[in-house]
């Protein structure tokens, strides 16, 4: 007889429609550590005295930009003009240990006290309220860390939003002082004189206008070596009232995915009980020859839950960047994943997409025989025994590990549903590749696959901070409690759970049900193993003309799987018969079909978005993947719509958490929408 998991999930004896871990069926975890972490503040204290001088993270420092001229071709097609780009050059990774982590803490604390911002003697209620607008660094963690100790409420900014976005962030709260990376410095510089509580600012770089009117408002700015330094100088032993673990630690705003960014309040609590959950599910999955590459946003809390967990665990940390990750990237050094050497890589679905996709243009641009042994290789590797797989694994896959420092053994994926062929490709070809489940509403934690529980497309294990169950059914769309594998809306309960949105009461009211189920808008089901696949979102449930339902993610996932395709989203406004999809072509891939089927490929994305030979090209390849993915009666999309200019958050397409920006999608291009439906001229 041979030995089997025993259930992810264990249901409640008192109600077994509710789940919780298998690994905690009895309580809801809270803390980490016993009364040694209570707060955020107490992280990096408890690393300190746990791994001492041993390695906590690593950085690099940019110690030259290169500028090459490069021949681009023009926007409107005439011909091609000069471009400057600019690349980096970076320092050797440098280390940094978990008691110099605790020490600069403590210095930029004593700072905030010394130059008047902070009042010891001031109830942690009362302490004014800050802001994070940086890229992710070492330096984004150090100051968290700091307000954390000090107890004064973090707002977040991502670095990809408009003045419209960093003036919300800033005044909604009501921020008095901001940290700004040097990248952002010149956006602050634009807002400042409508940001009329903002009084400090700490930063890097040079900006006199900023230090002028912030000056006016009684503040000051300094820069972080001037903060720390004055910590360092003239060191404060007593730092006033601690936060509590009921205190407000952050609010967190959404990417805006489904309308407008909402501010989600955190408090220590709600932190604490998420690590505790990750530390329990995770704990023993991780070594200290691990190190996770870091270069999401911190203002996601992806990236805030893997960090917050690892760093805890003693789990060291690599602080890269997106423009920095690859040796093409940068210029006289390695890129990130070569000089860190990672073995943890955490990424959203986007990313994922585009790696396969780059791959497969490689393999097509090496030729035939080279993408026919490739293709044998794959289908082999995921098929025969070991020690055939591990052969193949080592020989024809050895390059393309290597591209990505030689060491990588897990990636995960969270912030959105990821496509099964992606996963298996990736897990195939790279890295295994695992899937979690989390909202900035539950602290990240909700699900995770781990080593006993990774099967593919699932989301894994419940955390042990919460409890799960599913709830209402949605007949047209065939998603019924009592089905073989029983589905429904996801609600979360637990101490990682957050307490509602900033200023929006009516919304909190409507995310929670009478007796504290916070109703997530996912779609989950159930897997025989105990553990949770997310199928669907209620908002994109859309009613067809014919009353049948339509699943717009579902759907989008096997559409997203064309290799011609970077970016796509599927849509079906009130009364479409069936949907249409808008596309951003991954130029390279679709260039290579055109070619192959004898299509005059001329110019790029924005000539071919009016090609109509191209167009119908594009809708043929959608349709054939839609035939291999199962699709069909209103699944198959009638038209496709190619826009001209590449999805990003800068232009509202994407979310800066590189999600679809589903409504101003479906907004810009109405009119091509309408006419696609054959609604409209």
């Amino acid at each position: 007889m041979f030995w089997r998991n025993k259930s992810a999930s264990v249901p409640l004896k008192a109600d077994p429609s509710v789940r919780r871990s298998h690994l905690s069926p009895n309580e809801l975890v809270t803390r980490p550590a016993g009364d040694e972490v209570t707060v955020v503040g107490d992280f990096f204290p408890y690393c300190a005295k746990k791994y001492g001088d041993q390695i906590a993270c690593y950085y690099r420092d940019v110690v030259d930009v290169v500028e090459e001229t490069k021949m681009v071709p023009r926007s409107d097609g005439s011909g091609e003009e000069k471009k400057i780009w600019k690349y980096f050059t970076l320092s050797t990774p440098k280390p940094v240990t978990y008691t110099e982590l605790n020490s600069t803490v403590t210095s930029l604390a004593s700072g905030l006290i010394n130059i008047g911002f902070t009042v010891p003697s001031q109830s942690i209620a009362s302490r004014p309220r800050v802001s994070i607008y940086a890229d992710t660094s070492l330096n984004w963690q150090l100051m968290s860390q700091t307000f954390a100790r000090l107890g004064h409420v973090l707002t977040t900014a991502y670095t990809t939003l408009g003045e419209d976005g960093l003036l919300t962030s800033l005044n909604e709260p009501e921020v008095e002082l901001c940290y700004c990376g040097e990248g952002q410095v010149e956006l602050i510089g634009k807002v400042i004189d409508e940001a009329q509580k903002v009084r400090w600012i700490v930063y890097d770089g040079d900006e006199k206008r900023i230090n002028q009117v912030v000056e006016g408002r009684g503040g000051r700015i300094v820069t972080l070596n001037q903060l720390k330094q004055t910590g360092i100088e003239s060191p404060v032993a007593d730092f006033g009232d601690e936060p509590s673990e009921d205190d407000l630690f952050c609010i967190m705003y959404t990417s805006g995915s489904t309308g407008i960014p909402k501010g989600v309040l955190l408090t220590h609590k709600n932190i604490i009980s998420s690590i505790a959950g990750s530390v329990l599910l995770w704990g023993k999955d991780f070594k200290r020859s691990d190190l996770l590459l870091a270069y999401l946003p911190l203002t996601h809390i992806l990236e805030q839950f893997l960090e917050f967990t690892l760093y805890f665990l003693g789990i060291p940390i690599a602080y890269g960047t997106v423009k920095t990750l690859l040796n093409d990237n940068v210029r006289n050094c390695d890129g990130d994943f070569v000089a860190y050497k990672p073995t943890l890589l955490p990424g959203v679905p986007a990313i994922y997409e585009m790696i396969r996709k780059g791959m497969v243009k490689k393999i097509h641009d090496a030729g035939s025989v080279v993408g026919t042994i490739f293709n044998l290789a794959v289908s082999g590797k995921q098929t025969l025994p070991w020690p055939f797989s591990s052969a193949i694994d080592r020989i024809l896959f050895a390059k393309v590990k290597a591209a990505t420092g030689g060491r990588l053994r897990l990636a995960i994926s969270g912030g959105g549903a990821l496509s099964l062929d992606t996963q298996k490709f990736l897990s195939t070809v790279l890295v295994n590749l695992i899937q979690g489940y989390g909202l900035t509403e539950t602290c990240g934690m909700a699900t995770i696959c781990t080593p006993q529980y990774s099967s593919m497309g699932s989301v894994g294990v419940i955390g042990p901070s919460c409890e799960v169950k599913l709830q209402a059914d949605y007949p047209d769309a065939g998603y019924f409690s009592t089905n073989k594998h029983p589905q429904g809306e996801i609600l979360l309960r637990g101490p990682n759970v957050f307490k509602g949105y900033l200023k929006q009461e009516d919304l909190t009211r409507e995310s929670f049900t009478s007796d504290g189920w916070y109703k997530t808008g996912d779609i989950g089901q159930w897997n025989e193993d105990g553990t949770l696949s997310v199928i669907d979102r209620v908002k994109n449930l859309v009613k067809l003309a014919n009353g049948e339902y339509l699943a717009l993610e579902k759907v989008e996932s096997v559409y997203k799987h064309c290799n011609s395709v970077m970016m796509l989203c599927v849509v079906a406004p009130p009364g479409a018969d069936r949907p249409v999809a808008l596309v951003y072509p991954h130029e390279g891939n679709l260039r290579n079909r055109l070619k192959a089927n004898g299509i005059v490929d001329d110019g790029g994305p924005k000539e071919w978005a009016s090609n109509l030979t191209i167009v119908s090209y594009l809708l043929g390849e959608l349709r054939d993947e839609a035939k291999r993915g199962g699709l069909k009666g209103s699944e198959l999309i009638r038209d496709v719509i190619m826009t001209e200019e590449e999805w990003s958050p800068e232009n509202g397409m994407l979310t800066p958490a590189m999600k679809l920006a589903r409504n101003s999608i479906s907004k810009k291009y109405e009119k091509e929408i309408e006419k696609a439906l054959g609604r409209s001229a």
